[in-house]
């Protein structure tokens, strides 16, 4: 008897087991089964031109953009996958006139790599990501202005408890360099040092207004800067529809010399289908530099520098025909305090900025902008025109 109850219970062990095995295997495979497929495609049309002899234009014509896959709920986790690809459309422009245009490799070839791959558990309170992903605290985002964002090989927590605000935590390892270009990850040891980045962000709101800021450490001593830093906050107004008032505060600091300072304010209101807005933005000392990103107020079009010491001035205007439509306008006009002739940046640049929404899965934009550089500066005369065309399975 007692042979038959040892028997049965191991039995029943073994059985209990296996059950919980195929249990696990049941809720693995039903995480992969109840996934989603996203197909983010862009065709995308880029013409730089140069206004004097012997600086040779770039163009191209490229198809690509974001395959995703994100795999359903195992309790907390799930995964997430995505290919990021741009491709010449048939050569049909020369692709050696494709390497300045940041749509391609710098050598002209096509881009073709594993964006994201990651790891993400969430309760809904608490997240924390780790692997290949985009993020979008305001010095180190996905930058999203070509055909591919920047994505980065980090760790990140984010707490949401408090109401209205959100935490965040990260170390950053390396990342995919502006557009996602490299078409892959390098480690950028001569911008942070070989220890990569560690962060502190966050966003909140109180009353109307809301507030967010962003400090950046490089943990190696060994690369050209030491930190980055930024806060910015939005006023409503009492006043007219839609206003407010923006301020925003940053800082570059750097292994040797001086650190940078950057100041601006905006401030911009509604009539009817029309936003204006107003923009000032000083820098001091230093280059004022992002990670990853274009938070001047100044510098919508460009959105990654050269941030040199300089004061700007500027306005915008956006124009809402239809509710599927919009055309933005801008003017800058930047006034470089450098000292540095080579490198004196002073301009005026004109900025459109038009989108019109197809379908609720296809939108088109038409993107141009002419810098016009100072007489004194060594820099050149440029003029940028995209269409890019947006489709999403």
């Amino acid at each position: 008897m007692k042979y038959s109850l040892l028997s049965l219970s191991i039995l029943a062990a073994l059985s209990t087991h296996v059950a919980q095995a195929d249990d696990a295997n049941r809720s693995i495979s039903e995480a992969l089964k109840n996934g989603k497929t996203s197909i983010n495609t862009r065709t995308f049309y880029f013409d730089r031109s140069f206004d004097i002899p012997g600086k040779d234009d770039a163009e191209a014509l490229t198809v690509g953009g974001i395959m995703k896959y994100e795999s359903g709920k195992l309790g907390k986790f799930n995964l997430g996958f995505g290919y990021y690809g741009s491709h010449s459309l048939f050569n049909i422009i020369d692709r050696d006139k494709g390497g300045g245009t940041s749509i391609l490799q710098s050598n002209s070839d096509d881009i073709a790599f594993l964006g994201e791959a990651y790891l993400n558990y969430d309760t809904g309170v608490n997240q924390f990501v780790i692997g290949r992903q985009r993020l979008t605290g305001p010095l180190m985002n996905d930058h999203d202005l070509r055909m591919l964002p920047s994505t980065y090989e980090a760790a990140v927590f984010r707490n949401k408890s408090l109401q209205d605000t959100t935490l965040e935590l990260g170390y950053v390892d390396r990342y995919s360099g502006f557009t996602s270009k490299l078409s892959g990850f390098d480690p950028q040891n001569a911008k942070w040092g070989s220890g990569g980045l560690a962060y502190v962000s966050g966003k909140t709101k109180l009353g109307g207004a809301s507030i967010r800021g962003q400090y950046i450490e490089t943990l190696d001593d060994d690369g050209t800067f030491d930190n980055y830093s930024y806060l910015d906050g939005k006023l409503p107004l009492g006043f007219g529809s839609k206003s407010y008032i923006k301020g925003q505060y940053g800082g570059t600091g750097y292994q040797t010399g001086s650190d940078s300072k950057m100041y601006g304010l905006k401030a911009g209101t509604s009539f009817g289908k029309v936003d204006l807005a107003l923009l000032y933005n000083k820098i001091e000392d230093n280059p004022f530099k992002a990670v990853e990103a274009g938070p001047m107020y100044s510098d919508w079009q460009q959105g990654y520098g050269n941030y040199e010491p300089s004061d700007a001035i500027g306005v915008q205007m956006v124009y809402h025909p239809i509710s599927k439509a919009s055309i933005k306008l801008g003017y800058v006009d930047v006034e470089s305090e450098s000292g540095d002739t080579f490198n004196d940046d002073t301009f005026k640049e004109f900025n459109l900025d038009a989108k019109y929404k197809l379908s609720k899965a296809s939108k088109v934009r038409v993107r141009y902008s002419n810098k016009d550089q100072d007489a004194s500066s060594a820099r050149e005369d440029r003029d940028d025109f995209r269409i890019i065309y947006y489709h999403n399975f």
